[in-house]
């Protein structure tokens, strides 16, 4: 078994890198170690509506709910809001992720990848020191699958950069642990995702409710590791939703429990190596959302597999074109987002409150940190010197 490029993992990042490179005709195999593509799913079901403009996704099934904005809500109960008919840029759907996955890998297939699943990567394959594929197992069968560019699109917990020697350790201030309810029988029929900030709702994160429908939504729960022990997660959100008169009747469809990095990202390429969406900690370290991040880098990825082949140049000098075409796109903003997330962990919550309250009546211009970093400096002056680096990084 041979391929130009193998794929570990068939989640956006993954399928999005294989679609790219497929359809410029190398020859590319996706494996996926679960049984089925986007199952389980593993995400809040998120999206911005810029998704859209790759049309990777055909059709609408994959569309729950189109959202008009979003809503911030200080400790207090102060409600920060962004609408599309004030911010004018798109805002983003809430979505059937397993639906989602399986619509990219689809798209994938179509364009010519091929797709084995029930196959767990268990080591690279090497050759005078050169990486030259994979070793995987499916079922009770171990097989060799050669190939000139290994994709790590394995997650949070990608093993495929750590089987390459890069530095993919997370430290607890970094990860996020998640659980997110599905429920029905709610009574929240709302245009808005919606977001609940403060240290005694989610202390280092945030509760977010994601309308999947008139009463049906994703309430979910994000802390960071650092500021929690075993079981706290849930132990939050079961608290924030009894204290919710239009949550606390639901009965729970679906139960996630994962991690989520909210890291600055990592080293991303090496000689016959690419790591992709969680895996290379493209993840914005404020939101924890990473689906857009992921299709946009994979599409990078993908293109570059096909220069890489075209060349037969599979060196980490010719696949760093890669991480520069990300990090050009998206890596200033993940930084400054981090750089946000730390200031954000110092705030009490009446620092919030007071924030949110001086905000709570602005016409935002787009949805953006940088948005939003901008209306709090000119209602605070005073947060100029703390905020001031930011500034400069948005205009980077």
């Amino acid at each position: 078994m041979h391929y130009d490029a193998v794929v570990i993992g068939s989640g956006p990042a993954g399928s999005v890198t294989a679609r790219y490179a497929a359809e410029s005709g190398a020859k590319v195999l996706i494996i996926e170690r679960r049984a089925e593509v986007g199952v389980p799913v593993l995400c809040g079901e998120g999206i911005s509506q810029k998704v859209d403009h790759y049309k990777v996704l055909e059709g609408t099934r994959w569309i729950a709910t189109k959202m008009q904005g979003a809503r911030i809500f200080s400790p207090n109960g102060t409600m920060v809001t962004l609408a599309a008919e004030y911010a004018g840029n798109e805002t983003g759907y809430v979505v059937y992720r397993d639906i989602f996955d399986q619509e990219l890998a689809r798209g994938a297939v179509k364009k010519g990848a091929e797709l084995m699943l029930n196959t767990r990567a268990v080591g690279l394959l090497k050759k005078n020191g050169k990486i030259t594929g994979i070793s995987a197992q499916q079922f009770d069968e171990t097989i060799d699958i050669e190939a000139d560019v290994v994709v790590g699109a394995d997650g949070v917990e990608s093993r495929v950069g750590r089987w390459a020697g890069i530095k993919t350790t997370l430290k607890p201030y970094d990860l996020e642990t998640c659980v997110q309810y599905t429920l029905a029988n709610i009574d929240w029929d709302s245009p808005y995702c919606d977001f609940f900030l403060g240290k005694h709702v989610a202390p280092g994160g945030y509760v977010w409710v994601f309308p999947k429908g008139k009463d049906v939504a994703n309430v979910g729960i994000g802390i960071l590791a650092s500021l929690s022990e075993a079981g706290k997660a849930k132990q939050y959100l079961d608290k924030f939703i009894a204290a919710q008169p239009a949550l606390k009747k639901g009965e729970p469809l679906r139960i996630l429990t994962g991690a989520d990095p909210v890291a600055e990202p990592i080293q991303s390429v090496t000689d016959n190596i690419l790591l992709v969406g969680d895996a290379a900690r493209q993840v914005d370290p404020i939101t924890g959302g990473g689906l857009m991040h992921a299709i946009e880098a994979g599409r990078y990825a993908g293109e570059t597999i096909r220069k890489a082949v075209e060349k037969q140049q599979f060196d980490t000098e010719l696949l760093s074109e890669y991480e520069t075409r990300w990090k050009k796109a998206f890596g200033k903003k993940l930084h400054r987002n981090y750089v946000v997330k730390e200031i954000m962990l110092d705030m009490e919550d009446k620092t919030l409150d007071m924030l949110a309250d001086s905000l709570k009546d602005y016409k935002f211009e787009e949805f953006s940190t940088i948005s939003i970093i901008k209306a709090l400096v000119t209602k605070h002056p005073s947060l100029l010197v703390k905020l001031t680096p930011l500034m400069k990084l948005a205009r980077a």
